[in-house]
This record gives C-alpha cells, structure tokens and sequence, in this order.
C-alpha cells in the first residue's frame, strides 16, 4: 500500500501525541501499540447497535415511570443473599 502522507511527531508533556491533519476517511481508530515501541491504527465503522421494537418500548416505559415518579419497592440484600445460601 502506497504512503500518502508522512511526518514526525513527538509526545508532548501528558504523554499524548498528535496526528497532523490529512484527508482520513474515518472519525474512529482502534489503536494498537506493540513492544518495539510501533503503534498502528485501523479505521473503524461504528454501526447502530440491533435494539428490538419491545426492548424500545420498555424503555420508553421506563422513562414514562421515571418522570411520574412511579417506583418499585426497594431490593432487599438480606433476601438475596439468603437466595444464593440455598443454592
């Protein structure tokens, strides 16, 4: 693969680099750093994550809840913890 653009760069004081600006076609990189110092970057494609129609609806539900202050009784530690004793 052909280079197209190259340069030096240096850490500054909060061990951080930075890249100088070129036409990349990504907004996200996962970042790789190995034992002989080299770092190298991949593109990544974010995509939206697979969220069913009921997991939204719950969700919705959940907010609807939320502003009219309707809440469940409190979890009781005692209670569960005796649960996992049984086991």
């Amino acid at each position: 693969m052909p280079v197209i653009a190259e340069s030096d760069v240096k850490k500054d004081a909060r061990n951080r680099i930075t890249l100088p600006m070129t036409d990349v076609s990504f907004d996200h990189y996962h970042v790789e750093v190995y034992d002989d110092g080299h770092i190298e970057l991949h593109p990544q494609v974010l995509s939206r994550p697979n969220i069913s129609v009921r997991t939204l609806g719950m969700m919705d539900e959940a907010i609807v809840h939320l502003d009219a202050d309707v809440r469940g009784q409190p979890a009781n530690p005692d209670a569960l913890l005796a649960l996992l004793e049984d086991e």
